[in-house]
Formats: C-alpha cells, sequence, structure tokens
C-alpha cells in the first residue's frame, strides 16, 4: 500500500525557499515498503513507536494503517476486562512478582493473539465499580457504575483510543445507573435499565455517538430491567436488552427482553430470550448465544427457543460467566470463577474456537485472576 502521507515534508533552507524536501519514513526504504514494516510492529510497542517520528506517528494515525495491518496479517484481538483485584495474588507469586500497587478495580488488557496480558496505563485514576464498557471501532468507553468512596451510581463515561493508547473524558450519561444493560449496535453505544441511587429499577434508555461525543435520550422500554443484559443482534444494528428484573421483584428475572428498532425508534419485545439467571449472554456472527450451566445455547427463535451448539467451558463455576466475541465471530472468550474446591476464588479466561467447537482453558497470571465485572472486544 501507498504511505498515507508519503512520508514527511519539511520547508528546505534552500535559495528561494518554499522548496519542500521528502523525508523517507525508513531511510533508503520507498515508503509503501516502510508503512508494510510498521504495520507489523505488535500492538504493545505502538507508543513507543509513535514516539520515534513525526512521520512515523502520522502514519500509525493515518485510517489507513489499520487496512496495512490487515493485510499484512498483523491484525491482534484485545480483549478490555474491568476486574476487581485478585486478593490470593499474593500467596500466588512471590513477593518480588506480585506488584504492590495493582488496583482494587481497573482495566485489563488481554491479547488473544499474543497471550500477553498488561493493565493499561492512563486509565482513569479511580474507575467507577461496576461500571460497564462497551467498543466502537478502536474507541472502549467505560460507562456508569458505583463511585467507590460513596457507592452511588455515577453518569461518568470515559473513552480509550485503543490505537494510540490515549484517554479522554467524554459527555457524561443524563442519568446515573449502575447494574444496566450495555452494548454496541450500529456504531452507538446503548444504555438500558439498571438502577439508580434509591435502588429503583430504571426502563429508561439513551445511546451514546462516540464521534459527536453526545448522547440521545430514547423512548422508555416497557418494563423495568435491573441487572439486565445488554448485546447487538441481528446485522449488529440492534441494541437487545435481556431479562433484568421490576423493582416490586427483587431478584425475579424475567424471560423476556425488548430490542431497539432505530428507524421506528421505538422497543419492540421479544417473549422467550432467557436463560438461566446464571446464563452469560453473546452474540456470535447476528446469533445471541449463551453460557450456561450445561452447554453452549443458541437462540433460534420464539417457537423453537433454544438449542445446543456446543460443550460447557471446563471447570467454570456458574453465574460468574462473561462473554464477549473475537476475531468477527472466530472465537468467544468467557471470564469466570473456578468451581469447586480447588477454585479458591481464582478466575480464569476459557476461548472457544467457534468453528472447531472446542475451549481452551487460560491460566492468567495471579494479578489478573480477579472477577471480571464487564469485558469488551477490540481489532487492532
Amino acid at each position: 500500500m501507498r504511505s498515507p502521507r508519503g512520508g514527511i515534508c519539511r520547508a528546505a533552507a534552500a535559495a528561494g525557499g518554499g522548496a519542500q524536501e521528502h523525508v523517507d519514513l525508513i531511510p533508503g526504504i520507498p515508503d509503501d515498503v516502510a508503512v508494510d514494516c510498521l504495520a507489523r510492529v505488535p500492538h504493545a510497542s505502538h507508543r513507543a513507536l509513535r514516539r520515534v517520528c513525526r512521520g512515523w506517528r502520522s502514519a500509525a494515525a493515518a485510517p489507513s494503517f489499520a487496512s496495512a495491518r490487515a493485510a499484512a496479517g498483523a491484525n491482534e484481538d484485545l480483549v478490555y476486562m474491568l476486574q476487581f483485584g485478585n486478593p490470593s495474588a499474593a500467596s500466588d507469586a512471590d513477593k518480588d512478582d506480585a506488584p504492590a500497587n495493582a488496583p482494587a478495580y481497573g482495566v485489563a488488557v488481554y491479547n488473544v493473539t499474543t497471550g500477553e496480558w498488561r493493565r493499561e496505563p492512563g486509565a482513569p485514576p479511580v474507575v467507577p465499580v461496576f461500571a460497564q464498557c462497551a467498543a466502537v471501532g478502536a474507541s472502549v468507553a467505560i460507562i456508569g457504575g458505583w463511585d467507590p468512596r460513596s457507592f452511588e451510581p455515577v453518569a461518568d463515561v470515559h473513552v480509550l483510543d485503543a490505537s494510540t493508547g490515549t484517554w479522554r473524558r467524554a459527555s457524561p450519561m443524563a442519568s446515573p445507573r449502575s447494574f444496566f444493560a450495555c452494548a454496541e449496535a450500529g456504531g452507538k453505544i446503548y444504555v438500558a435499565g439498571g438502577h439508580d441511587k434509591h435502588k429503583n429499577a430504571l426502563k429508561t434508555a439513551e445511546a451514546y455517538d462516540p464521534v459527536a461525543d453526545a448522547w440521545d435520550p430514547l423512548p422508555d422500554m416497557s418494563e423495568e430491567r435491573d441487572e439486565c443484559d445488554g448485546m447487538a443482534t441481528v446485522a449488529g444494528d440492534r441494541f437487545l436488552a435481556v431479562s433484568g428484573y421490576r423493582t416490586a421483584r427483587q431478584g425475579g428475572f424475567e424471560r423476556d427482553a425488548e430490542w431497539f428498532d432505530p428507524a421506528a425508534r421505538a422497543w419492540r419485545r421479544l417473549e422467550r430470550v432467557r436463560a438461566p439467571p446464571s446464563a452469560a449472554h453473546v452474540v456470535v456472527k447476528g446469533k445471541v448465544w449463551c453460557i450456561e450451566g450445561t452447554a453452549v445455547m443458541e437462540w433460534i427463535g420464539m417457537r423453537r427457543g433454544w438449542r445446543e451448539v456446543g460443550p460447557y467451558p471446563p471447570g467454570l463455576k456458574a453465574g460468574t460467566a462473561r462473554a464477549v466475541c473475537v476475531g468477527g465471530g472466530e472465537k468467544v472468550v468467557v471470564t469466570g470463577a473456578v468451581d469447586g474446591e480447588e477454585g479458591g476464588g481464582r478466575h480464569r479466561i476459557w476461548v472457544f474456537d467457534v468453528k472447531g467447537k472446542s475451549w481452551t482453558v487460560v491460566r492468567p497470571p495471579p494479578e489478573f485472576a480477579g472477577f471480571v465485572f464487564s469485558v469488551a472486544s477490540v481489532r487492532i
């Protein structure tokens, strides 16, 4: 491919002025070849890459750089996790290996492609507990949750550009909320339901446009839905709020769902969508899946209900799972606690190969073995 900038130019000090001198991205190498080389640099080194020179920074910031990485087969799938610290980390590792400043609740990143783990540098110093995260393109948003000092819901929004590693404080939601449905659909991040500071279940909803940095208030759902699940389904353009419960029925999870029709700006009901309350929901190639106590199930309609599409993750404790699809539907990543006495509060990662219908168990480093409340995935 051609360099998006053709390298960089600078004014020459030659007589007459105005002349521009081309500077190669890599001396002696055509810029299209240089961009192909830069595109193969691992994502973990992109911050350092941008600091080398202005030309490299410009090349890496260009939209075509993502296309160059894809053409080179250099894409990496990253899973961002809002995760509690692991209390047993000190006993699982030598004191020299266990970080003393590991946050009680923060942003962890698992690189599915390389197997690497890291904390996201530059994350907000105080991440709201039980916040939700969702991704649009390379943007990862951390939304709502509890203020860890007052334990009251917040409307805060922080957005990470995963391609550059930069954070910004974004426009807040219209209303504070926690334990709400949240997912990306059609290029927007939807939030719905949850509860307010009085623990009243909500039926309000909003949609966030990360490009405009603006929230669009949506019509109310037909029901209050606290602790509901959020996902995008069909062609990725519909937001689905699954189950939840009303204020008067604390813990009485409904078995229906509502999806938002953006053309009509109205909510539509779906019956019999909810799997058991312990299930984790995820959308794979437009189909709603759930990870529950015996198998991986796929919802095939109100009349036919659910069908089995794969085995249950081996050793996963029921009721602890969070799931996200990666690689365009090639894999499903599940986080959760280890079942049985050997678990001891430890959490692991299970990676499901959609084509092969098989699980791979990933044992994270001790400092990344805490409970994960919310997950989102980005391909870089």
